[in-house]
């Protein structure tokens, strides 16, 4: 009588190396993007800032990167700390003392941020006060 070995029949799985479900690449993209698009926001608010102050502050700066997207986390946009730069540099742009401070760490700083922007609201709200009794 002869051995027979049973033959065992092997299926290769189809390679996925390489290949991440659809999902989790969807959320890897959407990360990615919003990375690309804060970090050029950081860099619009940064250039904004140096032509406002005639300033050369680096949005490549580790630090300066993590204070304005500190901002965005809050929910605050370009627009906002635009506000707040206008705001300051027409307070400190032209006093010697003050224009120091026309800078990423005290601009963006959580609790003087929300400080400034008020500022520059309640100036706006003055404004359109100011318009509606002079018509």
């Amino acid at each position: 009588m002869t051995a027979e070995s049973p033959q065992e029949e092997v299926q290769i799985a189809p390679s996925t190396e390489g290949k991440m479900p659809l999902a989790i690449t969807k959320e890897v993209k959407s990360i990615k993007k919003n990375l690309v698009e804060n970090d050029l926001d950081v860099v619009s608010v940064i250039e904004y800032l140096n032509d406002i102050a005639n300033k050369q502050f680096k949005a490549s700066s580790k630090a300066t990167a993590r204070l304005v997207k500190g901002r965005f986390s809050e929910g605050y946009t370009v627009a906002d700390c635009k506000k707040a730069i206008d705001t300051k540099a027409k307070n400190w742009l032209d006093d010697p003392h003050w224009q120091k401070y026309l800078r990423p760490s005290t601009l963006f700083n959580a609790t003087n941020f929300e400080n400034y922007l008020e500022e520059s609201r309640a100036v706006t709200c003055q404004k359109a006060v100011h318009q509606s009794h002079s018509n």
